[in-house]
């Protein structure tokens, strides 16, 4: 399984030890983690010079964004700390919400979670002290529900319409969607 974590570029030299703390602790759940904490994350950086990306300003100013997308796509779960806000985060953790991803943004000041309704988005304040648990539980769950199975079906044009209309008004896919409603039946089943 691979995570990738996100930090605040413009707040990673502030926020070093809580960055590397986070680091840390998801590292001890035995998974490969993909990381702007460091510079590390910039070693495919020479790959993308040779595709035409020089160092001046007009042509390297994508190639953070470029890696992060990449980042994202081969992952199986984004986890962003976010105790210093930024613009970038918002973006990335829009973008693997987009691509399906559970997300975990983490903040030392505010709990996210009641801020966003999807079902891939999840949130903690936390202190060192609650950071283990936090993720922990995020780790189990992509494990857990990581989409590993593929399933087809047939519905009728009417189906297909009330999906349509119950996705846009929930804001998710029409497959988020349908998740969505098997959790919940089984959340009904379980209690």
């Amino acid at each position: 399984m691979k995570i990738f974590l996100t930090v605040s570029k413009s707040g990673r030299r502030k926020f070093s030890e809580t960055n590397k703390l986070v680091l840390d602790e998801i590292e001890k759940h035995k998974v490969k983690v993909i990381t702007t904490v460091g510079e590390e994350y910039l070693k495919n950086k020479a790959r993308l010079q040779n595709k035409g990306v020089s160092e001046s300003e007009n042509k390297y100013k994508y190639t953070h964004d470029t890696i992060v997308k990449r980042s994202i796509f081969v992952s199986d779960a984004v986890v962003v700390e976010a105790s210093h806000q930024s613009f970038r985060l918002g973006f990335e953790t829009h973008f693997a919400l987009s691509q399906q991803k559970p997300v975990l943004v983490l903040s030392k000041e505010r709990n996210y979670a009641n801020l966003i309704n999807h079902p891939n988005f999840f949130g903690a304040k936390y202190t060192e002290f609650t950071l283990p648990d936090e993720i922990e539980k995020f780790v189990k769950h992509a494990k857990e529900y990581k989409l590993r199975n593929r399933f087809n079906m047939f519905i009728s044009d009417k189906e297909k319409e009330y999906l349509e209309h119950s996705s846009k008004i929930n804001n998710i896919s029409m497959s988020s969607y349908l998740r969505k409603l098997i959790q919940q039946d089984i959340s009904n089943f379980e209690d």
